[in-house]
């Protein structure tokens, strides 16, 4: 699983944002190693789930670029974010809702870093996003990303209680070998080039892991 912030073409809304031409080549490599792009991992081998968070505009912007190449994306929104300037407003996260190419997911209330506030703050911030969410869209939603990748037991222990179901980490490795049970491992390709991407998907980042784990979990 990989993970970027945003695309763009003509502009830029974050410095994260990977230049489209580059999130193309991403794409080609991905497709000629044989690997199938899916919305959700079901096989051990040859899948490949790509995340988007924060939901910037650029994503919106490029979005007939993701319908004709027909790539599935997992967008995490920050509700509390959704009419700020430079991410997508309601009205077009409803409209990205409709696209089967789309998915949508929490990325907390306030993108508050979770392992760093009062149980009350942080039951707040997941509960709130999950019921905009699931108002807004009319759907069940049942994954959240952690602001920044961070994270600890009461967390993992809140998110499940209030009905997430799958959590996803910053942490680089493969789908199935989880942190713990519901906590997936993605990959950041963002700024990755031909060269360095080849070999993310093979697993060459995964020796970053110790560290990601001393930098995100406390």
């Amino acid at each position: 699983m990989i993970f970027y912030h945003d695309i763009h073409s003509d502009k830029r809304y974050t410095d994260m944002s990977t230049p489209i031409e580059l999130f193309k080549k991403h794409i080609k490599i991905i497709r000629e190693s044989g690997y199938e792009i899916v919305s959700e991992i079901t096989k051990t081998h040859g899948q490949i789930e790509i995340c988007f968070d924060d939901a910037f505009l650029g994503l919106y912007d490029n979005i007939e670029f993701i319908k004709e190449q027909n790539i599935p994306i997992h967008l995490f929104v920050i509700t509390s974010f959704l009419e700020k300037e430079n991410h997508i407003n309601t009205k077009q996260l409803i409209e990205l809702n409709k696209l089967q190419q789309i998915i949508i997911s929490s990325h907390t209330h306030q993108h508050k870093i979770l392992n760093t506030i009062s149980k009350i703050e942080l039951v707040d911030e997941l509960q709130k996003s999950k019921n905009n969410l699931e108002n807004l869209l009319n759907k069940t939603v049942d994954s959240i990303c952690f602001p920044e990748g961070k994270f600890n037991k009461i967390v993992i222990s809140i998110a499940k209680k209030i009905g997430y179901n799958k959590l996803y980490s910053s942490l680089p490795g493969f789908y199935h070998n989880e942190f713990t049970v519901g906590v997936k491992k993605r990959s950041l390709v963002q700024f990755a080039n031909e060269k360095e991407f080849k070999a993310i998907l093979q697993g060459g980042d995964h020796v970053l892991s110790f560290w990601y784990k001393r930098k995100h979990i406390k």
